[in-house]
C-alpha cells in the first residue's frame, strides 16, 4: 500500500491542534485558543482544530462565539462531528429548534437514521416560528430517513402533506411516488405521477416513473392487462416525445428498469404489441439510441480480433451480481470450469459489496475488475481488453448494466437467462439458454439467435445440506398438518390462480399453507386479503390453513425445506434456485410446466432427475397431484427417495460447459 503524502501545511497544523488539545486538558485555556487559531490559520480545512476550539469556548460559556467557530468549519467541511457540535452549542444558547435540527443533521450523516428520525421531530415540535423553508427541509430529511429505514408509509404521509404545502416541488412528487410504489401503493402512485407529469412536462425523470409503476400485486387479470396496456401507451408517448440526447434521458434511463413486467403472466395472454418480445425491443432500441448519443465512440463495436489457431478466446463475463445472489451462484461453474487452454476469462463486477462468492469469481478470472457505479470506467475496461466475446449475465435487473449492454463494447454480445426474458437490445446477438428449458419454436420469443446448451445449461457442484436442527412448533406448525411449502416472491403469485389452495384444502383438511412474508408488510397484507378471499368463495377461512413466516435467512430457509410435506410451485413464473434447494431436501415439488422458458424452470430441473410425475399440464392436473402427495403419505415417501437416488445428475455436469465453450469457438472462428 502506498503511503498517503501529508502536506507540509497539514502536518504543522495538526501539531499545533494536538498541542491545543494538550493545553486544554491542562486547563491552560489561553494558550489552548492560541494553538487552535494557529491551526486554522495555517490550514482553515483541518476538522479537529474547530471542534477543539469550539469546545474551548463552550467551556467559557461562550455558545455564540463556538457557533460562529462551527458555522466557519462548514464552509469547508460537513462532518457528522462539526455538525453535532454545532447542535450541542446552539442547546447551550438555548436554541432547542436549531440544536435539534443539527444533531438531526449528524445523525443522518452517520446513518443513525432513528436517533435522526427523534432530533427531527423535536425540532418539528418547536419550530412553529421558523421560515416554510426550513421546515419543508426537515420534513424532507425526516422522510428520507423513513425510506433508508424502509418505513415508506411513514415517508408517503410526509410527502402527501408537504405537496399540498409545496405543490411547486418536483422533488416531492418524485419521492412520493417511489415510497408508494414499494409499498405497492401503485393505484395512487399513478395518480400522483399523472399529476406531476401534467403540473411539470418538462421534467422526463416523471414519465420514466410512471412508466416504471407496474403493480407488485394484482387483484385481477384484468388489471394485470390494464397495465399492460399503460405501459404500452407510457413507453410510446416517451419514445415519441423525449430527446435522445437531453441528459436528463440518460440519468432516467439509468434510474431503473422494466423488471416487473415479466410478472405478469404467459405471453400467449398478450398479442401484437402488448407482447413482451415487442416491447423489450422497443424499449431496447430506444435505450440503445440513448446511449450511443451521449457515447458515440462506443456506437460501434471494435473490429474482431485476427485470431490465430493458437490465440486463446478472450470472453468478458459482466453483471452487477457477482455475489452471494442468486445470478452469483448459478453461473459460477461457467467461470469456474473454463478450459484456461483455450480461453481467458475476463469479469467485471459492477455492484457494490464483495463477499466469498466475488473472491472465487475473482480467483477464477485472469482479469478482474470491481468497478461500481462508473459507467465510463466499466465500458473503457472492456473496450481496452479487446474482448472476443461480452456475456451479460442478466439483463432487466440492474440499470446500469442494461445502458453498459446499450453499447458495444465487444464484436459478440451475449445475454443468458439469469433473467429469463428476451432483452430487445439490438446490441445482444445471442440469448444462451438450455435444450431443457426450453419448448419447441422457443426462438419466436426472442429478438436474439436463441442458443440452448445441453441439459440445464449450467454447472452445479453438490452442495452441502445442513443437518435438521429446528422443529415445526418453532413455527408454530402443529406435527400433524401437512406442509404444502411455497416460497417464491409474492410478485411471481398471480390472482387467477389463488383458488388453488382452497381446493387442495377442501380434500387435505390437514393442509397447512406456508408462504415467505415480502419485504414490506404491506405488500404481504395485500396478498393476503386477495389470497383469503379466494378460500371465503369456497367457505373456507384463509387464516385457519395458510402461514406467513417473516423473511428468513438462509439456513432457516433450508431448515424449512426439510420439515415440508409438498412444495407447491408457481404458475407462469416457477423457482429455480428455490427448486434445487426442495431437491437437495429431496422434497417433492408440484410444478405447471407453460408455454415459455420462465414458466418451465422446474419442470426442466425435474426431467433432468426423470421425476416427472409432480409435473402438471393444467390446473386440475396440478390440483390432483399435489392433493395425491398431501393424502398418500406411500407416494410422497417414494419420490422422497426417488429424488434422493437421482439429485446427483443436477451436479457436475461438464456437458453444458463442453457446449458453451463449443459456441464461443463457433462464434469467434481463428482468421
Amino acid at each position: 500500500m502506498t503511503d498517503q503524502i501529508i502536506s507540509p501545511d497539514v502536518e504543522l497544523a495538526t501539531f499545533h491542534c494536538q498541542l491545543g488539545s494538550q493545553f486544554l486538558e491542562s486547563g491552560r485555556l489561553a494558550a489552548a485558543e492560541s494553538e487552535y487559531q494557529k491551526a486554522i490559520a495555517i490550514c482553515p480545512g483541518l476538522t479537529n482544530a474547530y471542534l477543539g476550539y469550539g469546545a474551548l469556548l463552550l467551556l467559557q460559556n461562550q455558545p455564540q462565539q463556538a457557533i460562529n467557530t462551527y458555522e466557519k468549519a462548514l464552509e469547508y467541511t460537513s462532518t457528522p462531528e462539526i455538525l453535532s457540535a454545532l447542535g450541542l452549542a446552539w442547546l447551550a444558547l438555548g436554541n432547542e429548534p436549531q440544536g435539534y435540527y443539527y444533531l438531526g443533521l449528524s445523525a443522518s450523516y452517520s446513518c443513525d437514521y432513528q436517533t435522526a428520525i427523534n432530533y427531527y421531530n423535536q425540532y418539528l415540535a418547536n419550530c412553529q416560528e421558523y421560515e416554510s423553508s426550513i421546515n419543508l427541509e426537515v420534513k424532507v430529511n425526516l422522510a428520507n430517513c423513513y425510506q433508508r429505514l424502509n418505513q415508506y408509509n411513514y415517508a408517503a404521509a410526509i410527502y402527501r402533506g408537504l405537496i399540498d404545502e409545496f405543490p411547486q416541488v418536483v422533488e416531492l412528487y418524485v419521492n412520493l411516488i417511489l415510497s408508494l410504489s414499494e409499498i405497492g401503493e401503485i393505484a395512487e402512485a399513478i395518480t400522483m405521477a399523472t399529476v406531476a407529469v401534467n403540473n411539470f412536462p418538462d421534467q422526463i425523470y416523471l414519465k420514466f416513473a410512471k412508466l416504471r409503476l407496474l403493480p407488485i400485486i394484482y387483484n385481477t387479470t384484468a388489471e394485470i392487462f390494464a397495465s399492460r396496456q399503460g405501459f404500452a401507451k407510457d413507453l410510446n408517448a416517451i419514445i415519441e416525445e423525449t430527446s435522445i440526447f437531453d441528459n436528463a434521458t440518460l440519468q432516467a434511463v439509468g434510474e431503473g428498469t422494466n423488471f416487473y413486467l415479466q410478472y405478469q403472466g404467459d405471453e400467449q395472454l398478450f398479442k401484437g404489441g402488448l407482447s413482451e418480445k415487442n416491447l423489450q425491443r422497443q424499449y431496447g432500441n430506444f435505450l440503445h439510441r440513448v446511449m450511443v448519443a451521449h457515447y458515440p465512440q462506443w456506437r460501434e463495436a471494435p473490429p474482431p480480433r485476427r485470431r490465430a489457431k493458437s490465440d486463446k478466446i478472450r470472453v468478458g463475463y459482466i453483471c452487477s451480481f457477482l455475489q452471494w445472489h442468486t445470478v452469483g451462484n448459478l453461473f459460477l461453474g461457467w467461470v469456474k470450469n473454463s478450459d484456461r487452454q483455450k480461453f481467458q476469462v475476463y469479469c467485471y463486477y459492477t455492484g457494490q459489496e464483495a463477499d466469498q462468492i466475488t473472491d472465487l469469481y475473482q480467483q477464477y478470472s485472469e482479469g478482474f475488475y470491481h468497478i461500481y457505479n462508473n459507467i465510463e470506467q466499466v465500458s473503457q475496461q472492456i473496450y481496452s481488453d479487446r474482448l472476443d466475446i461480452l456475456v451479460f449475465l442478466e439483463l432487466g435487473m440492474c440499470p446500469q448494466t442494461l445502458q453498459i449492454a446499450g453499447l458495444k463494447l465487444a464484436p459478440i454480445y451475449c445475454a443468458t437467462w439469469g433473467h429469463p426474458a428476451t432483452t430487445g437490445l439490438p446490441t445482444i446477438d445471442y440469448f444462451i439458454s438450455a435444450e431443457l428449458l426450453e419448448p419447441a419454436h422457443a426462438e419466436t420469443y426472442y429478438n436474439e439467435h436463441l442458443i440452448c446448451l445441453p441439459n440445464l445449461g449450467i454447472y452445479l457442484d453438490q452442495p452441502s445440506f445442513p443437518p435438521l436442527e429446528k422443529s415445526r412448533s418453532d413455527w408454530q406448525i402443529s406435527a400433524h398438518d401437512i406442509i404444502y411449502l411455497s416460497c417464491q416472491s409474492l410478485f411471481k403469485y398471480l390472482p387467477q390462480y389463488d383458488d388453488i389452495y382452497g381446493k387442495i384444502a377442501q380434500r387435505v383438511h390437514q393442509s397447512k399453507f406456508v408462504f415467505i412474508s415480502h419485504w414490506y408488510q404491506e405488500v404481504t397484507a395485500k396478498f393476503q386479503k386477495r389470497l383469503y378471499a379466494a378460500f371465503d368463495k369456497l367457505g373456507l377461512s384463509g387464516e385457519d390453513y395458510c402461514l406467513f413466516l417473516p423473511r428468513l435467512n438462509y439456513a432457516e430457509y433450508l431448515q424449512l425445506q426439510s420439515l415440508a410435506d409438498v412444495g407447491l410451485d408457481t404458475f407462469q413464473f416457477t423457482g429455480f434456485a428455490t427448486t434445487l434447494d426442495a431437491i437437495a431436501a429431496n422434497l417433492p415439488l408440484v410444478t405447471h410446466e407453460g408455454t415459455i422458458m420462465r414458466s418451465r424452470q422446474s419442470a426442466g430441473i425435474l426431467r433432468r432427475l426423470g421425476v416427472t410425475e409432480t409435473i402438471a399440464y393444467s390446473e386440475s392436473e396440478y390440483i390432483e397431484i399435489a392433493v395425491k402427495l398431501g393424502l398418500d403419505h406411500e407416494t410422497r415417501t417414494a419420490i422422497k427417495q426417488k429424488i434422493k437416488n437421482r439429485r446427483f445428475r443436477l451436479y457436475n455436469d461438464l456437458k453444458c460447459i463442453e457446449g458453451l465453450e463449443e459456441f464461443y469457438q463457433t462464434c469467434v472462428p481463428v482468421k
